[in-house]
């Protein structure tokens, strides 16, 4: 039966990849039977080994990995067609990869989207609009935010001043605690089974997806399930397992809503959250007031919603103090200068959202680490509206993704000097030298962590 699967699927992949491929455009290394399956393993195991490969073999042009998130996914090299890229408006747009992952998942696990609806209806604008509202607000937040991190902090099993923790973990451990304050509350942020199955989730989410982009769309219904089993076996990222017990705190924290929501003394009142008097929100009652009173989203997509938004918030949010939190422990030397900042201005500001923009030297260790450390070997995804000519005379089919190597152009020479050796304080030197786009949410055609153009993140 396993025999079946696997040759099954490695034809659909190569008949999929082919018939999808772009006209004119080569592939990371050649187009055949066994060359596109190298191709699929290859980006499962170590993508960034294979945008390397592609990335010196065409690094004027642009190539074709064979990974399906509809189409086969094209690679752009040259600085011009970056640019050019960058600044398309009609023919371009945004797939939100974090959405698309969270669709991969809904093929396994019904239930969160609308059946064939495409990318969930509010997952197009309700990220925005939270980012917006928390940044809002995030003064508010951030005492209790603070609070959260070091409960999380101690948690850690000190002897003789040391301790040893894996800063993968403790990065997320970190992220899920300080954010689901945001999404869920104070205390489901302290529920360590809720935790759990918040990182259980994201990690098996991440794995799954992985594998799920080399499954084309219509076997999925039927070896999806079966996939995202083996992809985790020997893990403790059960998605299936840790879905239920999300579920179950959902539901529950729902059912207080509600009761809340109706009782004799609110009657129905919406929450506000640009109430000044009661700016701490949870995101999880703003989506679901929405739901319940305007009848506006199904309990359903406001839990797809739920799960987009933890899967955006803590994957990319912990994976960049991940490396600052390895970074410090390979160079305690800057250690003292940060706590020194942080220490003078939190004195004068308070931990305010102004004290950390006035952090120069935090920020440019961070961005730092982030150039080293990126997030995904890709960045700058864009999806044809219809068919695209580029400059170079290639054409790409309505529905081509795109994306710019990222991880590569931030380690070339020609942008920075020692581009592989850490410099933490790398971009205040070069903001005292007179250049432009240092700081960490700067954008730039060196530095592409969050995108860059009219559909940046």
């Amino acid at each position: 039966m396993a025999v079946a699967i696997v040759v099954i699927t490695s034809v659909a992949l190569v008949l999929t990849s082919t018939r999808l491929a772009n006209v004119g455009t080569p592939f990371a290394t050649s187009k055949g039977f066994f060359s596109i399956i190298y191709q699929h393993y290859r980006f499962v195991v170590d993508g960034p080994s294979l945008i390397k490969k592609g990335y010196e073999k065409f690094p004027n042009g642009l190539f074709e990995i064979p990974r399906t998130f509809r189409f086969g996914q094209v690679v752009l090299c040259k600085l011009e067609l970056i640019e050019e890229l960058k600044n398309l408006r009609s023919t371009a747009v945004s797939p939100e990869p974090w959405i698309d992952q969270l669709l991969q998942i809904s093929h396994v696990m019904p239930g969160y989207f609308p059946r064939d609806g495409g990318w969930p209806k509010i997952a197009k604008t309700t990220p925005g609009v939270i980012r917006a509202t928390v940044y809002k607000h995030l003064d508010q937040y951030m005492p209790s935010m603070n609070e959260a991190i070091l409960a999380q902090l101690r948690t850690l099993d000190l002897k003789f001043g040391e301790c040893n923790v894996g800063c993968f973990d403790f990065a997320y451990s970190i992220v899920a605690r300080s954010g689901s304050f945001a999404m869920v509350g104070s205390r489901l942020s302290q529920d360590e089974e809720y935790l759990n199955a918040v990182k259980e989730h994201i990690l098996g989410m991440i794995v799954t997806t992985r594998v799920q982009f080399m499954v084309p769309d219509w076997l999925k219904r039927y070896i999806g399930g079966f996939i995202s089993r083996l992809t985790t076996l020997g893990t403790n990222w059960d998605m299936h397992a840790s879905r239920k017990i999300l579920l179950k705190h959902f539901d529950a924290r729902a059912a207080e809503y509600h009761t809340e929501i109706f009782s004799d003394d609110n009657k129905g009142i919406e929450t506000n959250p640009d109430d000044a008097d009661n700016p701490q929100v949870e995101i999880f009652r703003w989506l679901y007031e929405s739901s319940v009173l305007r009848e506006k989203w199904t309990y359903a997509e406001v839990i797809g919603e739920m799960l987009l938004l933890q899967f955006a918030f803590i994957y990319t949010t912990a994976y960049g103090l991940y490396g600052a939190l390895a970074e410090l422990a390979r160079r305690p030397e800057y250690i003292a200068p940060l706590r020194e900042e942080i220490n003078a201005i939190f004195a004068k500001m308070g931990p305010t959202v102004l004290a950390c923009d006035a952090m120069v030297l935090m920020d440019s260790f961070l961005k730092e680490c982030q150039r080293l450390h990126p997030p995904a070997a890709l960045s700058a995804h864009r999806v044809c509206v219809h068919d695209l000519k580029l400059s170079n005379g290639t054409i790409l089919k309505q529905g081509s993704h795109m994306a710019v190597p990222s991880g590569l152009i931030q380690r070339l020479s020609t942008n920075y000097e020692n581009p592989n050796d850490f410099d933490g304080f790398r971009f205040v030197k070069r903001t005292a030298a007179g250049a432009k786009n240092s700081r960490l949410v700067d954008l730039s055609p060196d530095y592409l962590v969050f995108g860059m153009g009219v559909h940046a993140w």
